[in-house]
């Protein structure tokens, strides 16, 4: 059991109730999608010198929403390692459920203002 279960057990009724009768633990999963595998490839350094990311529905995401950084998007995306199953995360209501297509540098550089020298 780690920190957030914990938490979300005594903050909830409901889960604490099921929690002592069934034994069961909320479950944890990983968020992952196209844009978060790329954005992932770049440093936190270099996420942070890419300017005016706009998020659009060729990245998986079917909002205009724009970041003034690549790591603000990434961490609105991605807020940790692993989340509650239960949990709600903005980012995956907006997330394109069915986009699976590989993205590439190209494909965020026609969403951005500007990206980082160098590449990856």
């Amino acid at each position: 059991m780690n920190s957030k279960q914990m938490r979300y057990i005594t903050r909830n009724p409901r889960a604490l109730m099921e929690f002592q009768t069934t034994g069961r633990l909320p479950r944890m999963k990983r968020l992952d999608s196209p844009l978060i595998r790329l954005l992932e490839q770049y440093t936190p350094r270099q996420r942070m010198q890419m300017r005016g990311v706009r998020l659009h529905p060729d990245l998986g995401y079917q909002t205009g929403m724009q970041f003034h950084t690549g790591e603000q998007l990434y961490r609105w995306v991605k807020p940790s390692a692993e989340v509650l199953e239960c949990e709600n995360i903005p980012a995956e209501s907006y997330r394109n459920k069915r986009f699976n297509r590989e993205l590439t540098e190209d494909d965020l550089r026609k969403h951005c203002a500007s990206l980082p020298e160098g590449g990856r």
